[in-house]
């Protein structure tokens, strides 16, 4: 958290990466203590968005190309519901309609002129040059 601070960068929330290892019973083995995900986020103040369980699965999509994310499981499960929290309650998605649309339309607009401006002027000298060298020639 402080490295993202002293980056001047918006910290939304704790992720708490390998929470714990469930086996194939279902028991909850938390092999590094439990709580410092949220414990983390109470210091910063900010929302521990999840945990994610160690599973052997996030190792074998990365190296396969298949990430653990898209495919079924206990840290599949966790990430596309921290995925689903951060973009619905941490950032959720803005609507373009207010003063930076309207800011990225007048440079679009702004650009576009320019361009236009730009190239009406490059003819117009292509016939100047043109009209010089036929009375150069002529003369």
């Amino acid at each position: 958290a402080n490295m993202g601070r002293n980056n001047y960068l918006r910290i939304v929330g704790v992720v708490e990466n390998m929470s714990a290892f469930v086996n194939e019973q279902g028991t909850v083995y938390e092999l590094f203590g439990s709580g410092g995900g949220a414990e983390l986020a109470l210091e910063v103040g900010v929302p521990l968005l999840g945990q994610v369980p160690i599973d052997e699965a996030v190792a074998h999509g990365g190296d396969h190309g298949a990430p653990v994310v898209l495919g079924p499981g206990p840290a599949g499960d966790a990430l596309r519901a921290i995925v689903a929290r951060i973009a619905e309650e941490a950032v959720p998605p803005v609507e373009m309609a207010g003063c930076s649309a309207r800011l990225l339309g007048a440079v679009d607009a702004a650009l576009a002129a320019s361009d236009t401006a730009r190239a009406a002027d490059t003819t117009a000298r292509a016939a100047d040059d043109t009209a010089h060298e036929s009375r150069v020639t002529l003369g």
